[in-house]
């Protein structure tokens, strides 16, 4: 038991997460509830049960729930789970003589994590997509009234997810645009508005999650927006009994999605493409680099020449090209073939 209360005040000591907004190896608002003994005891127990809880969301928040299937993984042990963790966060503590409430955040060692995953023969996807913006509508309802639908998502925490999600507010400019529209034709909003509404927020990624309340919960169908290229899908239906529920769900399907999409089968065969990289300015270059690099899709990218305005590259990737250009197109990238300089990869839109 000395150990266990020991290795807590470590975790604490060096507890300082809020610089990590966005990462996506941050697991926040994992409530803890544990009565023992003495009051340290039920803080022992309350913290280890967090650290577990969280360790088995990132771990299901990287990988595919069908390949945890396959390879009948049960979940990580508590010991597993501490070995991962890089820092803590504890907010909202209440004590009594014995028991222990708190609600905490926790930051995960990446490496550790890798090699966990590793270790059991799961595929890892860390990388994120580009941001959403999200606009909830309730059938029935107009999109500013006020509900449970919209409140879920206004008081969700998405940022941290593989898909980060935003949910739309009040802006000025923002009526004229959507005015008071009900959920009945939210849909009917051309793209062109779209586009000032995501120039608003700084996004190229707009879902609109439109719900209807019945009396065994929500049901919901998604729309995934691609702003600059212009393209819309519908991701299917999602449920759930109550808002909240259906909100977390739809983000779980936007995750699911992405990593379907992004994940490469290890045992494909690599293929090596030259490939030429085009751009307008050095910060534009750098965000290039930083997308090649967290593709889940490029194995590895060696520079072979550079410009200032271009750059030749050759990619070493899984052996689906679509697949790698649909992943890419989701940050905001085409990669495109032309007939005098063969695969080119570009800001979508730039040229």
């Amino acid at each position: 038991m000395l150990t266990r209360i020991l290795s807590v005040f470590v975790i604490i000591w060096f507890s300082s997460v809020r610089a990590f907004a966005g990462d996506p190896y941050i697991v926040s608002g994992v409530h803890v509830d544990a009565s023992a003994r003495n009051a340290l005891e039920a803080q022992t127990l309350a913290i280890a049960e967090g650290q577990m809880r969280a360790a088995n969301i990132i771990i299901n928040r990287m990988s595919l729930a069908s390949e945890r299937a396959q390879k009948e993984f049960s979940g990580v042990t508590s010991q597993d789970g501490a070995k991962m963790i890089r820092a803590l966060e504890i907010g909202n503590e209440k004590r009594s003589g014995s028991r222990y409430l708190a609600d905490i955040t926790i930051a995960f060692n990446p490496n550790a994590v890798s090699q966990y995953m590793r270790a059991k023969g799961i595929t890892m996807i860390a990388t994120q997509s580009r941001d959403r913006l999200v606009i909830p509508v309730l059938d029935g309802a107009n999109l500013w009234g006020r509900n449970e639908w919209m409140q879920a998502w206004q008081s969700a925490d998405f940022g941290n997810s593989l898909t980060p999600l935003t949910v739309i507010t009040p802006r000025p400019g923002l009526s004229s645009i959507l005015g008071n529209r009900s959920g009945a034709n939210i849909s009917m909003i051309s793209m062109e508005k779209l586009q000032i509404i995501g120039r608003m927020f700084g996004v190229q990624q707009i879902v609109i999650a439109k719900a209807v309340a019945g009396y065994d919960g929500y049901a919901v169908t998604l729309q995934d927006i691609s702003l600059d290229s212009k393209a819309s899908r519908r991701l299917g239906s999602i449920s759930g009994l109550s808002a909240d529920e259906a909100a977390f769900r739809t983000m779980k399907a936007l995750e699911e999605d992405w990593k379907a999409s992004a994940v490469s089968s290890a045992t494909s065969e690599s293929v090596v493409m030259p490939v030429s990289i085009l751009y307008r300015s050095q910060s534009e270059w750098q965000e290039l680099q930083d997308i090649i690099n967290g593709s889940a899709q490029i194995r590895s990218a060696q520079l072979t020449a550079i410009s200032k305005r271009g750059a030749l590259m050759t990619l070493t990737y899984g052996g689906d090209l679509e697949r790698l250009r649909n992943e890419l197109s989701f940050k905001g990238v085409m990669l495109v073939e032309d007939e005098d300089l063969g695969m080119i990869l570009s800001r979508t839109g730039a040229f």
